[in-house]
């Protein structure tokens, strides 16, 4: 507050109940014909409503109040990040945590919206993704303010747009929980919600939503969770947009930052995208992918992972050029991409770089004459223009998988980047997408090209990493695939489990951030790299279960992390949701599911749960053995 401000209220405060009639007498009069001989005490009255009318006008005019903070939700309207032309397009939302499925930003230009007529709708808004459910939540730090706070008599003001697409009951619902210092639920939290199909007439529409009340004294952190429901799985038809959280005290608004890497560096880095097979395809099946079994036992196995698009060429384009570029199912020759990848960042830095495709023969060969599976962008390099129109540089970096054994024989000629691809066969799309067969080719064919890694000088004597990824999945809707991260040198964790969520942004990233390269885009700038899957941050996989939400509104999705040991997984463990002071084995639960994986991410409708603490049990073989818990939390009206 300014010193004429503070004055002009102390004079205010002055005003008695009396004064009203001399007042109006007052301001009757020019301040140039003011009496000389009126009293201090008029000259004191005059002053003050004086004072009070020009903070009526400023405060009309927005440009006074009570001192507080800016919005503290980091890219409340998705405008930092790239948005996507393309409905069935994943896209990172920077400076927001996954907690649930594949959230993306999308462009305003895909369709006609009606919108509020204030703020600006800007480029681009948060959609629910092309795969269903899901959740995102990011936590503001308030305890600088935390004096203030404890007083009682801070508010907040929460608001934002929320919308959907046409007749579709999907919609966002945005909740701010207050959590103290030891992250335990404190009041009851703010809540943006209604935007039903209904509410919007069944059109393309935001509508805009607020909420304010009292911060509950003791508040040092608050969450805010954008989770879309009822959305049936259909693409992007839940959103939001310029949400919003202030505090009536000053707090800090936090910067936008990437998220932090703890991945070791690396001398080489071999990346593998196998295709069309679902995680519950190959995962467990140590019938027909032994192999690649025993590498997830002895890496760290990715348990929520997956693809950013259906088909196939845009997902090796997110690893290597942190985009899908293109939309629809567009394949070589009319893949041609200006931009910049992977291998522009590695010889800008002096390392070296090379794609192994199997069937090439000839280095750059695009045409299918030496097998009749082989296909020239099963590695994306051949889509970028300054490979494709550049036959020399093409010849230096493209290679059939026969150039890698001679390559292998020794530190100093194997790549600190390699691209290793399957033809369509062995990479298990033609071999049946999953299937046994398709298993079985998968199989056999990693097992006889990494077998040679895993010996050589590069592997043994250095520093390298391994990470075996899916391009899609064959039919699962959320297009779940596996991913495994296998190290030398005990760099990377053994037999460790990862429940986090990571796409192939993420893979992209992790690929930088191990080699020291600089990023390409918004997309894997902001995706988070993989590092739970390196020592010391890798956890063997023992038992676990968290609750990824403090606080959920009725109605809401509740997200749960579980994992398990390999050796424990059976499919009928299950997880169990209990009222508060009920437990397994003495009390039934109120909801359950099966969840026959080691590991990943489940979710229940609360819409059946009256609000209260809970607690989740994740249980052994249908029965009442405690593999983890409790992990509780709250349902609120």
């Amino acid at each position: 507050m300014t010193y004429a401000l503070y004055r002009c209220r102390l004079l205010s405060s002055s005003l008695r109940k009396g004064d009203q009639p001399r007042l109006d007498y007052v301001m009757s009069l020019n301040n140039n014909n003011f009496p000389a001989n009126f009293s201090r005490r008029m000259r004191i009255l005059k002053t003050a409503l004086g004072c009070l009318a020009s903070m009526a006008l400023l405060a009309s005019a927005g440009s006074v109040h009570a001192a507080g903070s800016g919005n503290l939700i980091v890219n409340g309207g998705g405008e930092t990040g790239l948005c996507a032309t393309d409905w069935t397009a994943v896209k990172t939302v920077p400076g927001w945590k996954v907690l649930l499925g594949n959230p993306t930003l999308v462009c305003y230009s895909v369709a006609s919206f009606s919108t509020p007529s204030s703020p600006a709708a800007g480029n681009a808004f948060i959609a629910d993704g092309p795969y269903g459910d899901s959740a995102l939540m990011q936590t503001v730090d308030v305890s600088s303010a935390s004096s203030t706070i404890d007083t009682g008599a801070v508010t907040y003001s929460l608001s934002g747009w929320l919308g959907g697409y046409t007749v579709y009951a999907g919609q966002a619902v945005v909740t701010a929980t207050f959590l103290d210092a030891s992250g335990k639920v404190l009041g009851n939290p703010g809540e943006l919600s209604g935007v039903t199909a209904s509410a919007r007439g069944n059109a393309n529409a935001f509508i805009a939503k607020s909420n304010s009340g009292a911060v509950p004294a003791g508040t040092r952190s608050i969450a805010v969770q954008l989770q879309f429901i009822n959305t049936s799985s259909s693409t992007n038809v839940g959103y939001a947009d310029n949400l919003s959280l202030t505090l009536s005290t000053p707090v800090t608004a936090p910067a936008l930052v990437a998220p932090t890497s703890t991945v070791p560096a690396f001398d080489h880095v071999f990346f593998v995208m196998m295709e069309n097979t679902d995680y519950s395809q190959v995962i467990g099946d140590t019938t027909n992918a032994p192999f690649i079994n025993s590498l997830a036992q002895g890496g760290t196995l990715l348990t929520n992972y997956s693809g950013v698009y259906h088909p196939s060429d845009e997902n090796y384009m997110a690893v290597s050029g942190g985009d899908t570029f293109v939309n629809g199912a567009i394949y070589f020759p009319n893949i041609k991409v200006g931009a910049s990848h992977i291998g522009d960042r590695l010889e800008a830095i002096g390392k070296t770089w090379k794609a192994y495709e199997q069937g090439m023969g000839t280095p750059c060969n695009t045409k299918n004459n030496v097998d009749s599976y082989y296909q020239p962008d099963d590695a994306p390099f051949i889509n970028y223009t300054n490979i494709s129109g550049n036959p020399a540089r093409c010849a230096a970096h493209l290679f059939d998988t026969t150039q890698l054994t001679a390559d292998l024989q020794a530190s100093a000629t194997t790549p600190n980047f390699s691209w290793i691809a399957a033809d369509d066969n062995a990479d298990g799309e033609a071999s049946g997408n999953g299937s046994a067969n398709s298993l079985q080719v998968q199989d056999g064919w990693l097992k006889q090209t990494l077998q040679p890694i895993f010996a050589s000088p590069a592997w043994t004597s250095q520093r390298s990493l391994l990470i075996l990824t899916w391009d899609e999945s064959s039919g699962s809707a959320a297009n779940h695939v596996a991913g495994i991260v296998y190290g030398s040198q005990g760099l990377t964790g053994s037999g460790a489990l990862s429940t986090a969520s990571y796409n192939h942004y993420s893979a992209g990233r992790t690929i930088e951030s191990a080699l020291g390269l600089s990023r390409l885009t918004a997309n894997d700038t902001y995706a988070q790299p993989i590092n739970d899957a390196f020592t010391p941050n890798a956890t063997a996989a023992t038992s676990k279960l968290s609750a990824a939400m403090p606080n959920v509104q009725q109605g809401e999705n509740i997200a749960l992390n579980f994992s398990t040991t390999l050796a424990n997984t059976n499919s009928s463990n299950w997880i169990g949701i209990y009222a508060a002071g009920n437990n397994p084995g003495t009390n039934n639960s109120t909801l359950w599911q099966y969840v026959a994986t080691q590991g990943g991410v489940t979710s229940f409708s609360t819409s059946s749960l009256p609000p209260g603490t809970y607690t989740a049990w994740y249980l052994y073989n249908g029965g009442y053995t405690k593999l983890a818990g409790p992990a509780t939390f709250v349902v609120s009206q």
